[in-house]
């Protein structure tokens, strides 16, 4: 009897094991019997195209693939097969379907005639899996949409679908442009609309649109009353803005080492900075000293201009870095010949030297500028060559990475 019991339970449990079990894959099997198996079971055919170096595809099949959910329904509904699409037919099915693989991990549905169905790229939620491969199974494929789009389909749901699709297959260009085409033929005010927030909310990105306005004065109420990410939202704007200020206020060189002309909407910065403080984003008053600093310079105010960037390194403010200050000298050095002034900029330059960062050997190559103004040649010949020399061993660095 109680031999019996403990192969009952055993059985049980044998049993709860199997259903357990995420997606049951085919390692690198010739194409030609996956073909084959499925056309005599009238299935499609699921691929995960990876590589032995690929992250994201170890991540996948470590975290997504064994997840019962995922196995439930890929397993009768798929042939479902693994390929590394750097040997075997994986080489082939590479080169067959490059344009359906944008990288790795791509995931493609194929059909028995070997047509691609569906096509996911990059890291994918058990859900956001599940859900694209249901499109396939329901003729709802990438592929179908995208004819229909191309047809004049507009019906949001609809486009809820399709963004969803593109965002899948990776084809963020193609995604952004439905997006861009969307939001500027409808009015901001339907971005109120669940599905439409759900399709497009993310891509109100361009600053100068009614729509990033709109979302802007409406971030509360987003958060507060429409149960949104206000968090999400928050960096939505604060890149956005970010973006904007960091490119308003770059200072621009030509190949002489000329400083290019300024921008001089000032007005146009102090309302993206009116942004940030709307929605109560750090960096307001950075950038307020920023946009005074460069209000300064267009004035040809010289001195109250370099008086505000050393108490912004003196504060230690995120913004003044030695590159950044050192643009500031490169454009204040050739407005003075007062070799007062250029030891001023001299003595804030050499303190960046003591901070221990990283970065702040690019200080030499200001300080080098300086010191020929000078008259030091000497020093500046040895401080050009500690940054060319610093420069070489940072551009190895970046250089190793890229060839890993």
């Amino acid at each position: 009897m109680k031999r019996f019991l403990f192969i009952f339970l055993l059985a049980i449990l044998s049993v709860g094991h199997a259903k357990a079990q995420g997606i049951v894959f085919h390692d690198n099997t010739p194409w030609a019997d996956i073909v084959k198996m499925a056309e005599e079971q009238d299935k499609l055919i699921f691929i995960d195209c990876y590589t032995t170096w690929c992250g994201p595809c170890k991540v996948l099949a470590r975290e997504v693939f064994p997840q019962q959910k995922v196995g439930d329904f890929f397993n009768p509904n798929f042939i479902c097969v693994k390929y590394d699409m750097e040997k075997g037919d994986g080489k082939m099915l590479n080169e067959r379907y490059k344009q359906h693989i944008p990288g790795y991990p791509t995931l493609l549905i194929i059909d028995k005639q070997g047509n691609v169905k569906q096509q996911m790229a990059g890291f994918q939620e058990a859900d956001a899996l599940i859900q694209n491969a249901q499109m396939a199974l329901k003729g709802r494929d990438l592929f179908t949409l995208q004819k229909e789009y191309q047809s004049g389909n507009r019906d949001i749901d609809f486009l809820v679908d399709y963004m969803a699709s593109l965002e899948g297959a990776f084809l963020k260009d193609d995604a952004r442009k439905v997006a861009d085409e969307y939001l500027k033929s409808h009015e901001p005010k339907e971005l109120d609309s669940d599905p439409v927030w759900q399709a497009f909310g993310k891509y109100v990105t361009d600053i100068h649109s009614p729509s990033f306005d709109y979302l802007v004065n409406n971030a509360g109420r987003y958060g507060s009353i429409l149960r949104r990410d206000r968090q999400a939202i928050n960096f939505q704007v604060k890149s956005a803005c970010d973006r904007e200020l960091r490119n308003f206020f770059r200072l621009h060189f030509n190949e002489q080492g000329q400083p290019d002309a300024l921008a001089t909407d000032t007005a146009w910065a102090e309302k993206v900075i009116w942004y940030l403080e709307k929605t109560g984003q750090a960096g307001a008053d950075l950038y307020k000293l920023n946009l005074y600093i460069h209000k300064q310079l267009i004035k040809g105010q010289y001195d109250e201009a370099w008086q505000a960037v050393k108490m912004g390194v003196k504060s230690r403010m995120s913004g003044f870095y030695s590159m950044k200050v050192g643009d500031y000298i490169a454009y204040l050095a050739p407005q003075t010949r007062d070799k007062k002034v250029l030891k001023d900029y001299l003595t804030v330059m050499e303190g960046f030297l003591n901070r221990g960062n990283s970065t702040e050997y690019t200080a030499y190559k200001t300080l080098a500028d300086l010191n020929r103004r000078l008259g030091n040649k000497q020093l500046a010949e040895q401080q050009q060559s500690l940054y060319d020399t610093e420069l070489a061993k940072e551009k190895q660095k970046f250089q190793e990475i890229f060839n890993k």
